[in-house]
């Protein structure tokens, strides 16, 4: 009996302790996105000033009109809720035809690393030694090869093949909140929508965006291997666990902080809350995961060892702690300085030995108090850009901007100061959902709870490694507006969108 009530106390510690790091970690977001320079509405655009002021002269109206309001609640709103899904299905047909112009318009060289993988591709040459330095974007060329080898090896195909990805990550995202929950796929669906409709990552055929559909099957895989009884089914999806964890592991080994979150709140529950296991189904489950995830990794090693298409010289490459040692320093981003004398060194126990002593003598100059003041700053750089670090790097776009789309989100584009407007109130709304969602459902518990520490883990992974910019939070979508979505459903869907149902 004493032994339960231990199990039950320390279940409901970490529990809390998870909840309360994760509100303060939202909250310390929405404070910097709140304070961002995007959020500047005396820069924006007369035309978007007419629209907001428009859409505030609504809201007193709303607000101060019992009549207006009770039409909308008594009128209206059944209206909306009776046509959901003939309505989000509309808006999504329009959003994939505004993509398609989007790309069709806006399309063009895009440099960095984004240029160095596809002009390998198209032209055969990249920047010097690039893979050697960067093994890691090893499979992001093989991917992009095989597309072009098959779709034409040119900007627009890359970005329809961008396209496709992102969409297809929504969309399994989607499906995986219908999973969970039928009401959440409607409220999900709306999020993703909302969040897609100011997203010009699209045209950056990188693997922020190419890894998407991949961790949202990997997600999905586990969802179907967890709340399935029957055997084969549980194993069908232990195998999209395997498979697609290990792909999204290979094109972008962080975006796989999701799966250590799994882990870890199923072996929470099976300690501490004395669930019912057959040992079977685990093994079984297990097996597969694990010997699918290996067989897929020999399949790619053996694919490295025998391809002919690029070489590489191992000794060149960049070593983890590099990417430790330029998170410490500056706006804890890309560092040419570190860059530059780690690539310069022969081997890789030169370059390790450089970047552990960078990494030493960085926090001995920063001291406790100091490092910490550090990461708070930091993570206002990781998190607080609505528009996911567009242009925040600098100007990958060099062309000019010659049209309406372009004068969005090119770098001398008359409405730029629109878009990132725009996507600043996105993402607040996001975060003000998920920090207001401080309870959840009894029956969502443990799926809550992973999405949570996966958010949690993501987000300390930006802190201790090269982060500085918003976009790698690109990676972990997914989960982002899976919780958020599963809120919106439990806290505002009643007055909004969908009925309470199950």
């Amino acid at each position: 009996m004493e032994k339960n009530k231990i199990k039950v106390s320390t279940f409901n510690f970490l529990k809390k302790a998870i909840n309360i790091v994760f509100l303060v970690w939202m909250i310390l977001i929405f404070i910097g996105s709140i304070r961002s320079t995007h959020l500047n509405i005396a820069e924006v655009s007369p035309e978007l000033f007419t629209l907001i002021s428009l859409f505030a002269i609504c809201i007193v109206i709303y607000f101060a009109s019992n009549n207006i309001k009770s039409f909308i609640k008594n009128k209206v709103t059944p209206l909306v809720l009776g046509y959901k899904l003939t309505l989000l299905s509309i808006w999504s047909l329009l959003l994939i035809i505004g993509q398609i112009v989007f790309i069709a318009q806006t399309t063009t060289t895009i440099g960095f690393d984004v240029g160095g993988v596809v002009g390998q591709v198209i032209y055969g040459t990249s920047m010097p030694n690039y893979f050697s330095y960067n093994p890691n974007n090893l499979p992001l060329l093989f991917l992009e090869n095989f597309w072009g080898s098959h779709f034409g090896a040119n900007w627009v195909s890359f970005n329809v093949m961008s396209l496709l990805s992102t969409d297809l990550g929504f969309i399994i995202t989607i499906l995986t909140a219908r999973y969970i929950n039928k009401n959440s796929m409607y409220t999900t669906w709306l999020l993703s929508l909302l969040l897609l409709g100011c997203f010009p990552y699209i045209i950056v055929p990188y693997t922020d965006v190419l890894v998407l559909p991949l961790v949202s099957l990997a997600f999905l895989g586990y969802l179907i291997a967890k709340k399935n009884n029957n055997l084969y089914i549980k194993l069908l999806g232990s195998l999209l666990i395997g498979i697609f964890g290990t792909l999204s592991f290979l094109l972008k080994p962080s975006s796989v902080i999701f799966i250590i979150a799994i882990i870890f709140v199923e072996i929470f529950y099976l300690l501490f809350k004395n669930k019912k296991v057959k040992v079977f189904y685990i093994i079984s489950i297990l097996l597969v995961s694990f010997g699918s995830a290996f067989g897929v990794k020999q399949i790619y090693n053996s694919y490295l060892h025998d391809q002919q298409y690029i070489k590489v010289n191992p000794s060149m490459k960049k070593p983890p702690e590099l990417f430790l040692a330029m998170g410490m320093v500056g706006n804890g981003g890309y560092n040419t300085m570190l860059t530059n004398t780690v690539n310069s060194l022969k081997t890789q126990h030169e370059k390790k030995t450089f970047a552990v002593k960078q990494i030493k003598d960085t926090l001995h100059s920063y001291g406790i108090f100091g490092y910490l003041q550090f990461l708070l700053k930091k993570n206002t750089n990781n998190t607080s850009n609505g528009a996911f670090g567009w242009l925040q790097e600098g100007n990958f776009i060099l062309a000019p901007a010659t049209n309406r789309l372009q004068q969005l989100v090119y770098p001398n584009g008359s409405h730029l100061l629109d878009y990132f407007f725009i996507s600043q109130i996105v993402w607040i709304i996001l975060l003000v959902i998920l920090t207001l969602g401080y309870k959840s459902p009894q029956k969502l518990e443990s799926i809550i709870m992973i999405l949570k520490l996966s958010i949690i883990g993501s987000l300390m992974y930006l802190l201790l490694f090269e982060g500085g910019r918003s976009r790698y939070l690109i990676q972990f979508l997914p989960q982002i507006i899976l919780l958020s979505g599963i809120y919106l459903n439990v806290y505002f869907t009643d007055n909004m969108f969908v009925k309470n149902s199950d």
